[in-house]
């Protein structure tokens, strides 16, 4: 089916005046709209087939009558964006820059053997300064809408090779999730539902750099694992380095996770620990996490820091890296080496910063 439908500017002008977004649209107010839930299915399998991925709402599509499908299209919308730049690393790594509503963002495809991996950004530029981040030299520009987020996925799995499709997201782009929680739980919500896209809720994470009150709420009504930017092993040491701290410190972020974990919930604790020259690569410091995490069922991901123009901090030798991965491990905590992604095209943890080739 040919996907490159001309519009009216009566059809532009319709579009442009609606509000709900097409792509955060629960699928029972899909189906109230099209008067069918079996038409509402059709919908979203048009939307997770079409390649390129469209900017706006055709005439019509197979499987949805006409009076069905006007009463959508004056409805809803697709989100406002545009493809500004595609780069490539050596490893498959795709790294895209959109502009979402005059809102520029960065979105990441992380290939591997079975199944692949979509970074969204839940906003433009972030609202935290944290001081080895990329993003954070960039300001904060706004916060995205559900449907943005959902866009990324879209845009990232459309491209995806069948034999490694897009099974996993993590909203470990641009911003700070729980700054901007309704709209992250949304765009997770709207991931789940059948019949497309349908990721499981396993296979969803978000990741915050430690923002009390979010993690709270998400882990009593979210879906989804969690993933905490943790750092450091002492508040003085990770307040210098994420100011933030001095208002939720440490074993207040880790309480949050043990009483989730006492709730039962079953869900995954990501401990996120970049790694710098110097700065938090001790065995000391290693001893230390290991006490901090005691009883708490938690997976670490070391992640030596993907250096950046301007920044001051390097990444430890490997020999240090492996050392600290030993001690942590010999402690009984599960610890992996993420070894770095696209860091060649700016696309690796830390380095989104709308720099483009």
């Amino acid at each position: 089916m040919d996907h490159d439908y001309p519009r009216s500017r009566a059809s532009q002008a319709r579009q442009a005046m609606t509000t709900l977004s097409l792509t955060d649209l629960p699928l029972a107010a899909l189906g109230e709209i099209l008067g069918s839930r079996t038409r509402a299915h059709a919908v979203r399998r048009w939307l997770y087939s079409c390649i390129p991925v469209p900017t706006y709402l055709p005439d019509r599509i197979d499987g949805v009558a006409a009076a069905g499908w006007e009463r959508l299209r004056a409805a809803t919308a697709l989100p406002q964006w545009r493809l500004l730049g595609r780069q490539l690393a050596v490893d498959g790594t795709v790294k895209y820059s959109m502009d979402v509503a005059g809102a520029t963002i960065e979105t990441v495809f992380i290939p591997a053997a079975a199944r692949s991996t979509v970074c969204v950004s839940s906003q433009s530029g972030c609202s935290r300064s944290c001081g080895f981040c990329a993003t954070a030299t960039v300001g904060f520009h706004r916060q995205l809408k559900a449907g943005e987020m959902v866009l990324q996925y879209l845009v990232a799995q459309s491209e995806a090779p069948a034999h490694v499709p897009a099974r996993n997201v993590v909203f470990m782009g641009m911003g700070e999730p729980m700054d901007n929680l309704d709209e992250v739980m949304s765009a997770v919500d709207r991931l789940l539902e059948p019949p497309l896209p349908r990721v499981g809720a396993g296979h969803i994470t978000v990741s915050t750099a430690g923002v009390l009150p979010g993690i709270k709420r998400f882990l009593r009504e979210g879906r989804g694992h969690l993933a905490l930017s943790l750092n450091a092993t002492t508040d003085a040491a990770r307040e210098a380095l994420m100011p933030h701290n001095r208002n939720w410190p440490i074993g207040d972020l880790l309480e949050a996770l043990r009483e989730d974990q006492r709730r039962g919930s079953g869900r995954y604790y990501f401990v996120e620990y970049v790694l710098w020259e110097g700065v938090n690569d001790s065995e000391a410091d290693a001893r230390r996490l290991v006490t901090l995490l005691d009883g708490l069922d938690a997976h670490v991901n070391l992640i030596p820091h993907n250096p950046f123009e301007g920044n001051p901090l390097r990444p430890p030798p490997p020999s240090v890296v492996s050392r600290f991965q030993a001690v942590v491990h010999s402690g009984g905590v599960r610890c992996l080496i993420r070894q770095p992604r696209g860091q060649e095209i700016a696309a690796a943890c830390g380095q989104l910063a709308l720099r483009r080739a």
